[in-house]
């Protein structure tokens, strides 16, 4: 397609979504269906792995065969340099980026790569009855406009071994402060942003800064790697892990060890997180195919296609739908809250900075990446 016939395209579609003096969602599904198929394609960014593939690939295909997904799972370290790279050429070549919301949101929305997504989407896709919270608790920007977060999996921040720790000695998370567990916690190293940094930001949500500086020096072990820091938690060699990942947990809860590890009880907590995973998405500016764009979004929104995310397994922010992972579903009376928003951005940044100013254990050093082509 020429320069001058995609704009004429774009511009036909963005005025038939923003008709009207009050138009706020698209509204005739049938001729964006019917053109959709006559575009015949959707070009996505999505999530690594076969199971994610399957959930945004497969499972979109079954339902509409005739809008191919021309889909790319690479990483954002390699997906994001190269649409940068394309955009600065004038070539506009993807329509929907799934991804988790840091990159999308800190890097490529100031960059203007993301278009508003409210006129892609139907009146029953933003039903509050259908989400946690209510639709508008999913969005990741602060214009609440642009990158959307349909994952609603909880974060579980502290890991306690009871094989190795009485039960009912942690009720609370200043507990963990008591003399007795001094050198027996192990973290995520919260220096660097990663899930270590995520459990810091839940506990100072729930206990402030002063508290969360004295923690880090209750003689606690740092680690950047992540299945070493499980390994410890089910061995007991420190029993008290915050940052552990489900996953590589449950590598060792499959080979019948680590049983006893739990976390610690939703009584221990004022407000709990969110996390989005890979699970947010939005619209890229200029897309060349908007109407595939527009099936396809509200199909990943819809249940059936939550379903599918669900079978990942991740779990979706959609009531109506049964949690892949029911341990890390959001549960009826908590509070939550997402910290991977944009509005958490600097609380963030700000606790690694106090993790560096806190922590006496020398930083480790980061492994140099082979450079590879993309």
């Amino acid at each position: 397609m020429n320069f001058a016939k995609f704009i004429v395209t774009i511009s036909a579609v963005v005025g038939f979504f923003m008709s009207g003096p009050a138009a706020q969602a698209l509204e005739d599904w049938t001729t964006v269906l019917a053109k959709a198929k006559q575009e015949g394609i959707v070009v996505v960014h999505g999530a690594p792995g076969k199971r994610y593939a399957e959930a945004l690939v497969a499972a979109f295909n079954k339902k509409y065969p005739d809008i191919k997904v021309q889909f790319s799972g690479a990483s954002n370290r390699t997906d994001v340099p190269k649409l940068l790279r394309e955009r600065k050429a004038e070539i506009f070549a993807w329509d929907v980026w799934v991804s988790g919301p840091s990159t999308a949101v800190g890097r490529l929305k100031p960059l203007g790569v993301f278009q508003p997504l409210q006129p892609f989407l139907t009146k029953e896709t933003m039903d509050d009855r259908y989400w946690h919270d209510g639709f508008d608790a999913g969005w990741m920007d602060i214009e609440k406009k642009y990158f959307y977060s349909f994952d609603g999996t909880t974060q579980n921040p502290i890991q306690v071994n009871y094989d190795f720790i009485k039960k009912g000695s942690i009720t609370s998370i200043k507990d963990l402060l008591k003399p007795e567990f001094a050198g027996k916690i192990v973290w995520d190293d919260p220096r660097f942003n990663g899930s270590g940094n995520g459990s810091s930001q839940t506990i100072f949500e729930n206990m402030g800064e002063d508290f969360l500086r004295q923690l880090y020096k209750q003689q606690v072990v740092y680690t950047t790697n992540r299945r070493q820091l499980a390994e410890w938690v089910v061995r007991g060699r420190y029993p008290i892990g915050l940052g552990v990942g489900e996953n590589d947990l449950a590598v060792f809860q499959k080979q019948g060890l680590g049983k006893n590890i739990e976390p610690l009880p939703d009584s221990a907590y004022k407000v709990q997180q969110l996390s989005s995973g890979f699970g947010a998405l939005g619209i890229v500016d200029r897309a060349p195919h908007p109407n595939a764009a527009a099936v396809y979004v509200n199909w990943l929104l819809s249940k059936d296609g939550q379903e599918a995310w669900a079978g990942v397994p991740r779990n979706s922010r959609r009531v109506d739908v049964k949690p892949g992972d029911p341990s890390l579903a959001p549960r009826p009376g908590i509070t939550y809250f997402n910290g991977q928003a944009e509005k958490h951005f600097k609380t963030r940044a700000h606790l690694m900075d106090v993790a560096k100013e806190t922590i006496t254990a020398e930083m480790p050093k980061k492994k140099k990446r082979s450079k590879k082509k993309e």
